[in-house]
C-alpha cells in the first residue's frame, strides 16, 4: 500500500476531475477546495491531463474547452500553462458571456426592447403614486426620459458593443449586468442557443464558481440539468470564500447530482493559521483543513484597541513593531513588507493618501467599477499616459519619454513626426513644447493638481482627451494663440482634428462630471499611489482584491466605526459586542444571509492569505467583550491577545488578571 503524503493526499480529487472530462461520458462536478488547497493547480492539471485523442477530436469538430476564471491575470496564467492552445477558450465570466451572445444582434434588440418597456412601465406606476417636487420625482423623470430615448434608438443600432473590462458608453453599448442577464436568458429560454453552446463546448469549467453572478450560475445549472450527459459543467471553489453578495449562496447545496471531490490540504499557511481558519468556519459549514507537516508553528496575534480616541496610525505602527518582537521577524517593522487588508477600499485609500482622488470617483455607478480596478479609460489618461511621461522626464530618460509619446500622442504619429519643409514646425516640435510646459508645473518640487495637469495636456494636445474629461476643462483651454500659430505651420496635411479624440454622443450624467471636477482637484502625486494600489503593488489591499493571493505577513484591520457601507460587514456583531439588527434577524428568519455570516466569510478570506504570521487589529467600543469571545470560542488563547491603550502602548492580557 502506498503511503499517503501531504503531496498526494488530495490526488483522488484530481483523478475524479480527470474522469469527469470524458467526451463519451461527461459528468459535471463541484470541487470543494478551501484556502491554499491548490484549486487553480487542479484546474491546470485537468487541462494539461486531457489525452491526445480527446484534444484531436475537439480540434476535428471545432469544439473548445471553456475555462472561466475570476481575473484577467488568472486567465493569462492558465493560457500560458496550456501554451495558448486555441482549443482552450480561457476568459473571465463577462468575456465568456459576451462571446456567447455578441453575434445575436436581433435577439439582443428584442430582449432590450421588452426589458425597457417593462422598466418604463414600472417607473411610470411608481411615478403616479409619488409626490412632485421631490428628489425621487426628479430622478424618475430623468430615468423615464433616458430609458425612453434608448428604446426609441434601438432600431438604429446595427451591432451592439461591449467592453468586458471598464465602463461602457454610447447608444450601442451594453452594460455588464445586461450581458450577464442576456446570456442567462438565452441559456434557459432559447433551444437554438442551447444547441449552439452544446455543439461548441463539451466542457465548461468555472474557477471561483461561488462568486459567479447568481443569474448566470442558476442558468448554467438549469442548462446542465436539461442536457445532463451531453456536457460537463465543472465548478471549482469554496462557498466560504464567496466575496460578493451576487454569488449563489447555496451553490454547494444545488449540486447534489454532481461528482463532489474535495481537497483536504492547506499548502499555504503554517499550522497555527490553519487552526484559526478552521475555528472561524467551524460554526458555518464545519469543513476543516490539514496543515502540511513541513509547515508547523506560525504566529497569530489579536491587537485590541478602543474605537474612540485611538491614534490609528500610531497604533498600527506599534502593532508592526510588536509583531517583529514576537515573531523575531524584522520585516514586520517594514510596512512595505506586510500586506495590510481592510474591509473597504476607502480605508486603504486613506492610509495610502489618495482619498481626494478616490472618494469622488468611487461613487457614480458609471465610474466606480472601472476606477476601482484601474480600467476606467479617462483615469488611464493619467496613469498610463501622463504619469509615465512625467516620470521619464524626471528621470532624464528621453528614450522612455519618446516611447510614451509614440504610443499615445497624435503629435508623434507618422505624419506629425516628419521633418518639416521650408522651416515648418513638426508635430515632434509641438510635442516637445508641450512636454516642457507640462514639466514647468512640477518645477521646484511642486505638486500640481490633476486639473492643472489636464489643462496643459489639453492645451498642448499632448494626448487625446476622453469625453468624460472635456466638460472639466476651462472654457479657454483648447489652444493658446502661440500653439495655434505652431499648428498652422504644420501645413494642410496635418489636421488639428488628428490631435483630439473624436466627438461622441453625450451620454454622461451631471454626477459624472461633478465627480471628475472634484477628483481633479487632487494633487497629481495621488495618481501614482492610486496606480500602485490597483496594480497590487502597495502594502494595502481589500478583502475583495486579495482572493487567491498569499503573503508571508498579513495584518487585518477591522474598524466598524470607519466602515462606510454599514451593511457590508460588522465585526462587532460577529464578536458579540452588538446584537443582530432587526433587518438581519428578518433575513435570518427568511433563510437569507446575515451580517454575521458575511463578516465571518470576509474574516476567513483575509486570515487565510497569511503564510507565516498574522496580526488582527480590532477597534471596538468594547475590546474586553471581543477578548472573551475569542477565548471562549477557542479562536485564541489568552497570551495571543494584546490589549492597547489609546496611545498605542500594549499590555499582555495575561498580566491583567
Amino acid at each position: 500500500m502506498t503511503d499517503v503524503t501531504d503531496a498526494t493526499r488530495d490526488a483522488g480529487a484530481d483523478a475524479t476531475i480527470r474522469a469527469c472530462l470524458s467526451l463519451d461520458q461527461p459528468r459535471s462536478f463541484f470541487l470543494f477546495a478551501g484556502a491554499g488547497s491548490g484549486k487553480t493547480r487542479s484546474l491546470k492539471q485537468a487541462l494539461e491531463g486531457l489525452d491526445t485523442q480527446t484534444l484531436t477530436t475537439l480540434r476535428k469538430h471545432s469544439r473548445k474547452v471553456a475555462v472561466i476564471t475570476y481575473t484577467n491575470a488568472a486567465a493569462d496564467e492558465i493560457t500560458r500553462r496550456v501554451k495558448a492552445d486555441p482549443v482552450f477558450q480561457v476568459q473571465t465570466i463577462h468575456s465568456f458571456a459576451w462571446s456567447l451572445i455578441e453575434e445575436r444582434t436581433a435577439d439582443i434588440r428584442g430582449w432590450l426592447e421588452s426589458r425597457l418597456q417593462t422598466e418604463i412601465a414600472e417607473i411610470q406606476a411608481a411615478h403616479a403614486k409619488g409626490r412632485a417636487g421631490t428628489d425621487a420625482h426628479d430622478k424618475r423623470v430623468k430615468k423615464m426620459a433616458s430609458k425612453t430615448k434608448r428604446l426609441e434608438r434601438l432600431a438604429e443600432i446595427r451591432a451592439f458593443t461591449y467592453a468586458p473590462v471598464g465602463d461602457n458608453f454610447g447608444r450601442d453599448a451594453l452594460q455588464h449586468t445586461e450581458v450577464i442577464a442576456l446570456a442567462a436568458h438565452f441559456l434557459t429560454e432559447s433551444e437554438t442557443f442551447q444547441n449552439i453552446v452544446l455543439a461548441r463546448y463539451p466542457f465548461i469549467l468555472i474557477d471561483e464558481s461561488q462568486d459567479t453572478m447568481k443569474p448566470l450560475m442558476e442558468a448554467l445549472l438549469t442548462f446542465e440539468a436539461r442536457h445532463r450527459g451531453r456536457i460537463a459543467l465543472g465548478l471549482l471553489g469554496d462557498t466560504m470564500q464567496r466575496i460578493y453578495t451576487d454569488g449563489l449562496r447555496d451553490l454547494d447545496q444545488r449540486v447534489g447530482d454532481f461528482a463532489q471531490p474535495a481537497k483536504q490540504m492547506n499548502h499555504r499557511s503554517r499550522a497555527r493559521i490553519v487552526d484559526l481558519a478552521n475555528a472561524i468556519r467551524r460554526d458555518d459549514d464545519g469543513r476543516q483543513q490539514r496543515a502540511r507537516e513541513d509547515k508547523p508553528g506560525g504566529t497569530v496575534r489579536v491587537f485590541l484597541a478602543p474605537s474612540e480616541g485611538t491614534d490609528r496610525a500610531g497604533f498600527e505602527a506599534s502593532t508592526r513593531a510588536e509583531m517583529a518582537r514576537i515573531t523575531g521577524d524584522a520585516a514586520w517593522q517594514n510596512a512595505e513588507a506586510i500586506k495590510t487588508l481592510t474591509i473597504e477600499r476607502h480605508m486603504a485609500a486613506a492610509r495610502l493618501s489618495f482619498s481626494e482622488l478616490f472618494e469622488p470617483l468611487s461613487k457614480p455607478d458609471k465610474l466606480k467599477d472601472g476606477f476601482r480596478d484601474g480600467t476606467l479609460p479617462a483615469m488611464r489618461l493619467f496613469t498610463h499616459r501622463i504619469l509615465p511621461l512625467v516620470t521619464a522626464q524626471r528621470n532624464g530618460d528621453a528614450f522612455a519619454a519618446m516611447a510614451v509619446l509614440r504610443d499615445g500622442s497624435p503629435l508623434v504619429d507618422k505624419r506629425g513626426i516628419r521633418t518639416g519643409r521650408g522651416g515648418q514646425v513638426t508635430g515632434l516640435d509641438v510635442a516637445r513644447a508641450g512636454v516642457a510646459a507640462l514639466m514647468t508645473l512640477f518645477k521646484d518640487e511642486r505638486d500640481p493638481s490633476c486639473a492643472e495637469v489636464l489643462a496643459v495636456v489639453a492645451e498642448h494636445r499632448l494626448f487625446p482627451i476622453p469625453d468624460q474629461l472635456r466638460p472639466c476643462l476651462p472654457d479657454d483651454s483648447p489652444v493658446t494663440q502661440d500653439m495655434a500659430d505652431i499648428l498652422a505651420e504644420l501645413g494642410p496635411t496635418f489636421d488639428v482634428q488628428d490631435l483630439t479624440a473624436p466627438e461622441a454622443t453625450p451620454t454622461t450624467e451631471t454626477t459624472v462630471t461633478e465627480a471628475w471636477t472634484q477628483a481633479l482637484e487632487a494633487p497629481f502625486s495621488q495618481v501614482e499611489r492610486y496606480l500602485a494600489y490597483v496594480e497590487d503593488r502597495s502594502p494595502y489591499g481589500t478583502h475583495q482584491g486579495v482572493k487567491g493571493l498569499e503573503f508571508p505577513r498579513v495584518m487585518v484591520i477591522a474598524d466598524d466605526v470607519h466602515t462606510r457601507f454599514k451593511g457590508l460587514a460588522s465585526y462587532e456583531t460577529l464578536f458579540g459586542v452588538k446584537p443582530l439588527s432587526d433587518d438581519s434577524r428578518k433575513k435570518a428568519s427568511a433563510g437569507e444571509e446575515t451580517t454575521i455570516e458575511r463578516t465571518r466569510r470576509l474574516l476567513y478570506v483575509t486570515c487565510t492569505r497569511a503564510e507565516e504570521s498574522l496580526a488582527l487589529v480590532l477597534y471596538s467600543e468594547a475590546p474586553d467583550t471581543i477578548r472573551r469571545f475569542l477565548i471562549s470560542n477557542g479562536w485564541m488563547v489568552e497570551d495571543e491577545i494584546v490589549m492597547a491603550a489609546t496611545d498605542g502602548t500594549y499590555q499582555e492580557t495575561a498580566l491583567r488578571r
